[in-house]
């Protein structure tokens, strides 16, 4: 058993020698004196300092938060009011991607399909006005209030004057025009935002304002806007004049639109022109 511990402590103190030569001319480029204990040294010292490092990420890093041992430090409540913001921002999310594809198709003319529990599907048999030699059906989907849908909102007229032309979803006229004299004044028929007041080719002078309850109001052919994007109105305010803007219009008059949850709906139901 002497012998045995002679012989590793012998081994233990041999040193060996690592040389790198270059390979063409066997130059001596490092050379690196070691022994067993060097190497046991070194390794313990390098698992202690790479365990530190775990360490301090673990506890001091948003990687806590990765570990189920992290996580069970938050109660249900706290885990429960997380699960609830994240909730609320997919909805806000989603809503504002409705908004947006909304407000991008108003603004182009095309026409809005929906999932809504209410809806009426037209099939128009005549050629688009788009291509005149058409024959192919166009299928355009409209929601329309409920009986009880006109008593649960209030809004303010927006313009006082002679109903010129209908909601007609046959036609794609999914607004009415009011004929008026130039320049009378046009109000905002509820509180809102306004989410753009801009030029557009077919309806001129345009505004649209964001409602509560999922409603926008689309207001074309002004004269002239008197509110800026981004600006925030209340019912019966002025927010443009009467005018005869842009291709689509043959007269002074409003062409009003009135959106719920991202389809047209017809003012008719909801206002008293």
């Amino acid at each position: 058993m002497a012998s045995y511990r002679k012989k590793i402590s012998t081994k233990f103190k041999n040193r060996y020698r690592v040389i790198l030569r270059q390979d063409e001319n066997l130059e001596e480029k490092i050379s690196v004196t070691l022994s067993i204990w060097n190497i046991l040294i070194a390794l313990c010292t390098g698992v202690f300092l790479f365990g530190t490092i775990i360490y301090l990420l673990l506890a001091y890093t948003p990687l806590n938060y990765l570990f189920p041992t992290q996580s069970a430090k938050y109660s249900n409540m706290e885990q429960y009011a997380m699960l609830q913001k994240i909730d609320s921002l997919e909805v806000r999310l989603s809503q504002l991607n409705l908004q947006s594809e909304v407000l991008g198709k108003i603004l182009a003319g095309e026409n809005i399909a929906m999932d809504n529990n209410v809806v009426d599907i037209a099939l128009e048999a005549q050629p688009s006005a788009a291509a005149p030699n058409s024959t192919t059906p166009m299928r355009t989907t409209v929601i329309r209030p409920a009986t009880s849908s006109s008593i649960d909102y209030s809004f303010f007229v927006p313009l006082k004057g002679v109903i010129s032309d209908t909601f007609n979803v046959d036609r794609n006229h999914l607004g009415v025009d009011v004929a008026a004299n130039s320049k009378d004044v046009i109000k905002s028929i509820q509180k809102g935002t306004i989410i753009l007041a801009s030029w557009t080719p077919s309806g001129g002078h345009t505004l649209i304002i964001q409602h509560p309850n999922s409603f926008i109001s689309v207001y074309k052919h002004n004269a002239v806007l008197l509110k800026k994007q981004g600006a925030f109105v209340k019912a019966g305010d002025a927010i443009a004049l009467v005018g005869n803007t842009g291709e689509l219009t043959s007269g002074p008059h409003l062409h009003f639109e009135l959106w719920k949850s991202g389809a047209a709906v017809n003012p008719l139901s909801y206002i008293n022109f």
